[in-house]
């Protein structure tokens, strides 16, 4: 079996819980729900993702050149998988993940394979749903590797060829899209404004402002992450700060070179 994952966390967590199988664990790293996916299949596309990374987000977050190179060899062995191949790809209620298993089934479109899909999203609310707690996650990160092992074996589902034709298609207009920022609604995905999160951060520097004092960044982001719907990448959050900035809607004192080494407040 060969799983397909998005994220760090969840091909860190999906690769433990397989550590003593021949299941083959495919992590790709990056969020594909914020910057330029057009073509990120192909080298060009590639070199244009992560040269964004490296000029939208703050140089403290060093670990693009790392991910590049292990998304590039995770995509070269998407496209080594031999027909007749059995394939799960893991998903969840977010752009991100949604947005890489339709760009999976478009590149795996025309091979023959029994491929599979695991919305964990869906497990997790059908494994709860009589117990005393109920638990929604946001994306498969949150899951540990037991709950992965057990949403493996009995909440696997069949992609119909008509499924799979509709995601390879949706997954066929994302790599030619020119969008920057993709929400997850009402079970599509949608082009957004660079500016969608701005309103909530400003929402949560407001909650914890106490009348006119600043408040750490970093405490921010992280009432950001607590609260938001979707799951948003800490980089991302600390980018639309100082763009908050640089419009002036958010006042600052500090300095700018990290997130633990300024303070902000509603201007």
């Amino acid at each position: 079996m060969i799983h397909l994952v998005f994220g760090g966390a969840a091909t860190g967590s999906l690769t433990y819980a397989y550590r003593n199988h021949d299941d083959k664990v495919i992590g790709f790293p990056i969020d594909f729900s914020l910057g330029p996916i057009k073509d990120i299949h192909k080298k060009s596309g590639i070199n244009h993702y992560f040269n964004w990374l490296h000029t939208t987000y703050h140089p403290m977050w060093n670990s693009f050149q790392n991910d590049q190179s292990i998304y590039t060899e995770s995509l070269q062995e998407l496209l080594e998988i031999d027909n007749g191949e059995h394939v799960t790809i893991w998903t969840c209620e977010n752009a991100s993940e949604q947005t890489g298993l339709r760009i999976c089934c478009s590149i795996l479109k025309g091979k023959n394979l029994n491929l599979s899909y695991i919305n964990t999203y869906q497990a997790m609310h059908d494994f709860t749903k009589n117990k005393d707690i109920k638990i929604d996650i946001r994306q498969t990160g949150e899951c540990n590797s037991e709950q992965l092992k057990y949403f493996y074996d009995h909440y696997k589902k069949p992609l119909t060829d008509k499924l799979k034709g509709e995601y390879a298609e949706e997954g066929e207009k994302l790599l030619n899209s020119q969008g920057i920022v993709r929400s997850w609604q009402k079970g599509k995905i949608i082009d957004d404004k660079q500016t969608r999160d701005d309103p909530f951060i400003l929402e949560c520097v407001r909650r914890l402002q106490r009348e006119d004092e600043f408040i750490q960044a970093v405490k921010v982001i992280g009432e950001v992450i607590g609260h938001t719907e979707q799951p948003l990448f800490d980089a991302w959050i600390e980018y639309r700060i100082r763009s908050l900035i640089h419009s002036g809607q958010l006042d600052y004192e500090g300095s700018l070179q990290s997130m633990r080494m300024y303070h902000i407040k509603v201007s």
